[in-house]
């Protein structure tokens, strides 16, 4: 799976959002635990590796493996894996406390907003090195500079109706760009896999994240693992999400 699929995943999410919010089965334990626990071994992996490139170290790569050089200085390759990850990631923060608030309890929020603070260290650390790294040019600079406010705005579009639901704003990447994106679509019921601007909104995120350069890479195993838990806690029978699922989701459920 390439990392340009997640958007595609997260797309799906917030579009079904309540089928999520709104099943009447409960997410189990053993689902919240291994949320926990991938998480956290995701986030200590991405410290090591911004440690290492911090003292110019070099960071693990399969093209070493077989004796290549990577075509992408390592800042740039985890800086684009945790920007694209923090979509799917805050995404499914939003959902998971959404779900908390409908249900007028607070039994996920603590470790969804744990992971969430985690994932904001670090994408702070993350953009650090990428500044402070010698090997970046001003077109690798360019192009983190144009992912990263490229997926912030696509989150805060794909969320706002969620957010403005369940008063969730604080997760919001812009409040006031989230607020305007929620009333631009309030009579529209959110975002809705069954309108007709759902269509013309994947078609845009495929654009906007497109499977070439450092986005054509595959994702890590533990990325993979995630998306099959996020996307297992949705309702098993729900013939909605499983319509909208093109090949590349499919293949993310799958792994």
């Amino acid at each position: 799976m390439k990392l340009a699929y997640l958007t595609e995943v997260a797309a799906i999410m917030a579009a079904h959002s309540q089928l999520f919010i709104e099943q009447t089965d409960e997410i189990s334990s053993e689902a919240v635990g291994d949320y926990y626990v991938l998480s956290r071994n995701r986030f200590n992996r991405w410290m090591r590796d911004l440690d290492d490139l911090e003292h110019s170290q070099p960071i693990s790569d399969p093209l070493r493996s077989i004796g290549k050089t990577p075509g992408r200085p390592g800042a740039r390759a985890i800086a684009e894996q945790i920007l694209i990850n923090e979509m799917i990631s805050r995404i499914w923060t939003v959902l998971l406390l959404a779900r908390d608030v409908s249900n007028g309890i607070d039994r996920i929020r603590p470790v969804a907003r744990n992971i969430y603070l985690g994932h904001l260290a670090v994408r702070h650390k993350a953009l650090g090195v990428v500044l402070g790294d010698d090997h970046m040019s001003s077109k690798d600079l360019l192009a983190i500079d144009q992912l990263q406010k490229s997926s912030e705005r696509w989150t805060d579009l794909l969320c706002c109706s969620i957010m403005g639901q369940y008063n969730l704003w604080e997760f919001a990447f812009d409040k006031d760009r989230a607020t305007e994106f929620f009333r631009d679509r309030v009579d529209q019921a959110g975002l809705s896999h069954r309108s007709r601007s759902w269509v013309l909104i994947l078609a845009g995120l495929r654009h906007s994240f497109q499977d070439k350069d450092g986005l054509s890479a595959t994702v890590h195993d533990d990325d993979r693992r995630l998306v099959r838990l996020m996307l297992d806690s949705f309702p098993a029978n729900a013939p909605e999400m499983t319509f909208w699922m093109g090949s590349r989701v499919r293949e993310a459920k799958q792994c």
